[in-house]
């Protein structure tokens, strides 16, 4: 699938990893919940969220006229740091001139093809990977190499089956993988004090903030699966050429809010297929706007419209399937959270960029 450059695809390319080994290991890790999670191992961010969006993406592939091709694979090389950096990376991780395996989604494409964190990947259906891309190495950190080396995987996959080489404990084998199919973009964190998300048209970018602070599952599922529905519904492509600064002032401010009520109601569908909790979108919905009193756009719909829309969207789902009446909340509960709704909008979904 051909990739419009943007701002967030720029920036998702030129964003290194990290910036030492030690990095890998300690950003802001957070334990998973659940039965037995003190013998479970500590999930990164980077983990936590694509394992979040895996699901969603996995169960919603049908919404796209062209799905995606989901691996559930993290990659890093060695160009992902910097080059002073190169030499303790190798020795760290076991990394050479391949693609090494920093994360894998449990219950991926990948996870069942039987990749592990720690493989190296060698060689893509005989072709060896040590001279790939080689003009993308620089002596500043850069994801451009492990970008170009995900596009030839993606269009090897589209293919069918892809042959991997792989190294693992220094020892070669062979594993074959075969991709799922997903709607709705990738997803990348992003280091940064804000607490938001956004969407490009492919890419759904969540900070690092707003992945600390929001440690419920079912409500960062919400911030992903609205982000999803931008993209699903193409939204960044109808508002393109829109300015931020006239939308925020008013002008066409209407259409933009209008994207924002089309995305909070996929949502709800997006979710429930994927069968999260959906009395989380409203909690979260409080919750940021408790972080967030005084940040206002006008082109974002109130907060009580909001839980009001999310609400009715459930309401309606309840009615055209009794499955996904077993996800949703009863009336009481939202009655309960308006009650203690706080008054101002919230300012926590997409910004569309314009595509430079």
């Amino acid at each position: 699938m051909k990739r419009t450059r943007s701002r967030l695809v720029a920036a998702v390319r030129l964003a290194p990893v990290a910036a030492t080994a030690l990095a890998l290991t300690a950003v802001s890790p957070v334990r998973a919940s659940g039965p037995g999670s003190q013998a479970t191992p500590i999930v990164t961010q980077d983990l936590r969220l694509a394992s979040v969006g895996y699901r969603i993406a996995r169960q919603n592939a049908d919404r796209c006229q062209s799905p995606e091709r989901l691996t559930g694979l993290l990659l890093h090389d060695r160009a992902a740091y910097d080059a002073r950096d190169r030499g303790l990376i190798g020795a760290r991780f076991g990394l050479g001139e391949g693609f090494g395996v920093r994360d894998v989604v449990e219950g991926s494409a990948a996870d069942r093809a039987g990749l592990r964190r720690g493989d190296e990947i060698v060689a893509l259906n005989g072709t060896a990977m040590a001279g790939f891309a080689q003009d993308l190495v620089g002596r500043k950190a850069s994801y451009q190499r492990s970008d170009a080396f995900e596009t030839l995987l993606d269009t090897a996959l589209r293919q069918g089956a892809a042959t991997l080489l792989l190294r693992r404990d220094d020892t070669l084998r062979t594993l074959h993988l075969t991709a799922d199919a997903g709607c709705g973009g990738h997803w990348v964190v992003l280091p940064g004090k804000a607490f938001n998300a956004w969407s490009d048209g492919h890419y759904v970018a969540v900070t690092s903030r707003l992945m600390t602070e929001i440690t419920d599952d079912a409500e960062l599922a919400f911030v992903v699966a609205h982000e999803m529905s931008h993209n699903i519904l193409r939204h960044q492509e109808a508002l393109r050429g829109r300015s931020a600064l006239l939308s925020q002032l008013g002008f066409g401010s209407a259409r933009v809010k209008d994207t924002e009520i089309e995305a909070d109601t996929l949502a709800i569908g997006l979710l429930a297929r994927a069968g999260y909790d959906l009395s989380a979108p409203a909690r979260f919905l409080v919750r940021a706007a408790q972080k967030r009193p005084f940040d206002v756009p006008i082109t974002h719909p109130g907060l009580k419209r909001r839980i009001g829309i999310v609400a009715a969207e459930i309401a309606r789902l309840q009615v055209s399937s009794s499955r996904v009446a077993v996800f949703a909340p009863s009336n009481a509960a939202f009655d309960g959270i308006r009650a203690h709704a706080p008054a101002p909008d919230l300012a926590t979904t997409s910004t569309p960029k314009t595509a430079d």
